[in-house]
């Protein structure tokens, strides 16, 4: 609606929850920073708090500001006016106290690029091109569950998540498989692709070693830095926002480098395994633990659709290896319900962690320059398995 005295566009979102102020503001300001983020943008914390593009940090300059900044209760951020014609931009976010919940108000007064007083015919345009039409696309039974799916799975994020990847009980056994299997030593130099909460960083690094690892969530490189802080501290872990697509590491530097769980969630299997393979040093070792296609329907994976997560046959699975030049393809399936057990899965699901549901793909770059062989395989957990043919 307009504001008769200013005349520029106002509009307010509402929102009730039934938690005080003083649990919404962290986390709404949280996953408001952790998606600006994800979209190349950064946002100050305190007050006068700077936001920024990426241009816009590479050249010192700002794109805005907080200019009121009061948790739990408010927040305000005022972009810059450009030519200085016109009410700036802003955009306020208040957690107001309603019985013993929240009301959240988010306002935005002001326009970008009004040319003149805005007629009402633009502010109408404007509603409903930039903020109705997204919303109502925002509200789709499939965009919801695609976006389910990123939350919980491509780029988990939110204090839920952060609890959930500290210690990752279904993700415990396969780590248990890819550190028994790669024998850790004190020169090696692990990478790790998609570390999540640093859980496996933690237990590789125990052995000695030094690592490396990367995520395209800030949520989840927080939680692997305060785990793995002592290792930061003495330089023996990097972390380092980023994408399995394009590695923000240089060739050649990695003895061994893993993936687990995160297979299901690449765009592009083969590329992120050639960006894998670039970073690994001649004769160095590469697994990774995924599901196999017979856990669509099962709680781990949900129904097969478009936008989920999407699991691979065997050869699949060693013709991207192939593809990004490793060699010494192997495809295994552990039966891992023993470590299931031992670390607490629940009954009802450990039937997940049976050989035909899980696989581990091992490869090595190049045979000439390796100092040892193909990583044996997990012992007892490891009733089969064999060189994928192509």
């Amino acid at each position: 609606m307009p504001d008769s005295k200013a005349r520029t566009p106002v509009l307010e979102l509402r929102s009730h929850l039934s938690v005080p102020p003083s649990e919404v503001f962290p986390v709404l300001w949280g996953e408001l920073a952790s998606s600006l983020l994800q979209r190349g943008w950064r946002i100050g914390s305190e007050p006068g708090g700077k936001l920024r593009s990426a241009a816009k940090r590479a050249s010192g300059r700002t794109d805005g500001r907080l200019e009121r900044w009061n948790p739990p209760f408010e927040a305000e951020v005022v972009w810059n006016d450009g030519d200085g014609k016109g009410p700036a931009p802003r955009l306020s976010v208040r957690c107001e106290a309603e019985g013993s919940g929240t009301a959240v108000v988010v306002e935005h007064r002001g326009g970008s690029g009004w040319r003149g007083t805005p007629r009402e015919e633009q502010e109408l345009g404007w509603l409903a091109t930039e903020v109705v039409a997204p919303l109502l696309l925002a509200i789709a039974p499939d965009r919801l569950l695609e976006w389910s799916d990123d939350r919980w799975g491509r780029r988990p994020s939110g204090p839920s998540s952060q609890a959930n990847y500290r210690e990752p009980i279904y993700h415990l056994p396969g780590f248990h498989a890819i550190l028994e299997g790669l024998a850790l030593r004190k020169d090696d130099v692990l990478l790790e692709v998609g570390c999540g909460g640093g859980a496996l960083l933690k237990r590789a690094l125990a052995t000695g070693c030094r690592a490396a690892a990367v995520d395209h969530s800030a949520d989840m490189l927080k939680v692997a830095s305060g785990q793995n802080a002592r290792a930061l501290a003495d330089g023996r872990l990097r972390l380092r926002y980023g994408d399995a697509g394009a590695l923000p590491f240089p060739g050649e530097r990695f003895t061994c480098a893993v993936m687990s769980g995160v297979f299901p969630w690449l765009p592009d299997p083969e590329g992120a395994l050639r960006e894998v393979f670039r970073t690994l040093r001649p004769g160095g070792r590469f697994v990774a633990w995924t599901g196999t296609p017979k856990m669509y329907g099962t709680p781990a994976a949900g129904p097969k659709r478009t936008g989920g997560p999407r699991l691979y046959a065997d050869r699949a699975l060693a013709r991207f290896a192939r593809a990004a030049g490793f060699s010494d393809v192997r495809i295994d399936h552990p039966d891992l319900r023993p470590v299931a057990k031992a670390v607490g899965v629940p009954r009802a699901t450990r039937f997940l962690f049976a050989p035909e549901y899980g696989t581990l793909l091992w490869a090595r770059r190049g045979r000439a320059a390796s100092r040892r062989s193909t990583p044996k395989a997990p012992g007892r957990s490891r009733p089969r398995g064999r060189r994928e043919r192509m």
